[in-house]
């Protein structure tokens, strides 16, 4: 006789002990709890925009890492949340109403800090609720030892709005040369919240240990012989329903760095500057990271992928099917012609060719400056090898 039962599939305790082994890096780390504050602010944007204008302030995340009590604090003045959100926000897993945009998961925060460090509590208050509650996770005793989360309260103003996230028994040391690397990132990721709009106005305000937190610089585009810029919007694709917009131009002076594609979802960057996406179909190499070509160092763009998957830790674009293919064959018919100028710009094909009016200008003006007292005295007391 056949039985047929049911069981639940469920997760222990012990799987957040298991998060300190992802494969973060400490920028990517960081940006989930930027990611949460900025969607924050934009699920309630009408409301606390109009607060952060009254107080004369953008929104504001501060990154704080103190290297001799080994502590991380990430706060920002955001709408906050009240005891029910911030128990909700303990789940794993568990995506709540406001989990969409750029915290859809509903995970990352948990495994962020617990990647980060032993201890780490959530300090909070909701605008408008008058109370501030502290979570206080220890992950190793939840994990080993079925110990639950202590929430504590005390009033506050009604006007206040903040969380703060304090991080201690760091698991990773953050080197002082690692931290422009992670500035350099995190400005890149959010280049879009960081960069003015036509107002002079910023939707965020980034800093790490006080400096504030800079998108990378507008690039300078190379022209064509006849004065064009070198860039242009990519045409609307789509595939598989998915809609691709963006850009592409030719650097006019590039690097390794600075070539390839950075990929956007939610107006966040997945990848990109200074790790962009090389499909070698374009870029050649290997493994996605382009030949030392000119190609690879001045051929650059971005890409807007909303609705495609991307990774556990947010920093990869998770192509299903033969999607990236595809993408590779669009973008291949696209860059063609920027790809041949990008590589023609080696030897003789360095721009217009100069007039014999400025070559002999040139030479005018040497001639002049290697008669001058200066470069005759030059001469003279030069030291000559002996014969």
């Amino acid at each position: 006789m056949t039985q047929q039962l049911e069981a639940e599939l469920t997760v222990g305790p012990k799987a957040i002990d298991a998060y300190s082994r992802l494969s973060y890096t400490m920028w990517f780390a960081l940006a989930e709890f930027v990611d949460n504050s900025t969607q924050s602010r934009l699920n309630y944007g009408n409301l606390i925009d109009e607060v952060l204008v009254q107080e004369g302030r953008p929104l504001v995340v501060s990154i704080y890492h103190d290297r001799l009590n080994k502590t991380l604090v990430i706060e920002d003045n955001s709408i906050g949340m009240s005891k029910d959100d911030l128990i909700a926000a303990l789940r794993i897993a568990n995506p709540t109403p406001d989990s969409r945009g750029r915290s859809k998961y509903g995970m990352g925060m948990k495994t962020a800090a617990c990647w980060i460090g032993a201890h780490w509590t959530v300090t909070t208050c909701e605008l408008g609720g008058g109370e501030e509650w502290t979570a206080t996770v220890d992950v190793d005793a939840i994990a080993n030892r079925g110990a639950k989360v202590p929430l504590t309260m005390r009033p506050v103003s009604r006007d206040d709005h903040y969380t703060k996230i304090t991080i201690s028994g760091l698991r990773r040391i953050i080197q002082k040369r690692s931290e422009e690397t992670i500035k350099d990132y995190l400005g890149s990721m959010y280049m879009f919240d960081l960069r003015p709009d036509v107002k002079g106005q910023v939707a965020l305000k980034l800093t790490y240990n006080g400096e504030e937190v800079n998108p990378p610089q507008e690039s300078d585009w190379d022209t064509d012989p006849s004065g064009t810029l070198m860039k242009r919007d990519l045409p609307s694709f789509t595939i598989d329903g998915k809609t691709i917009k963006g850009w592409i131009g030719v650097l006019r002076k590039g690097g390794r760095k600075y070539g390839g594609f950075s990929m956007f979802q939610n107006g966040r960057q997945i990848q990109g500057f200074p790790n962009a996406w090389k499909p070698n179909v374009i870029f050649g190499g290997v493994d996605d990271e382009g030949a030392n070509n000119l190609i690879a160092q001045r051929l650059t763009g971005v890409l807007l992928l909303d609705g495609f998957g991307v990774s556990h830790t947010k920093d990869k674009v998770l192509f299903e099917g033969e999607e990236e293919e595809a993408l590779e064959k669009f973008l291949v018919e696209q860059t063609r012609a920027y790809a041949e100028y990008a590589k023609s710009r080696r030897g003789g094909s360095r721009g217009p060719k100069w007039s014999k009016e400025q070559v002999r200008d040139m030479v005018k003006d040497m001639q002049t400056e290697f008669v001058t007292a200066e470069i005759k005295d030059a001469l003279s007391n030069a030291a000559l090898p002996p014969p």
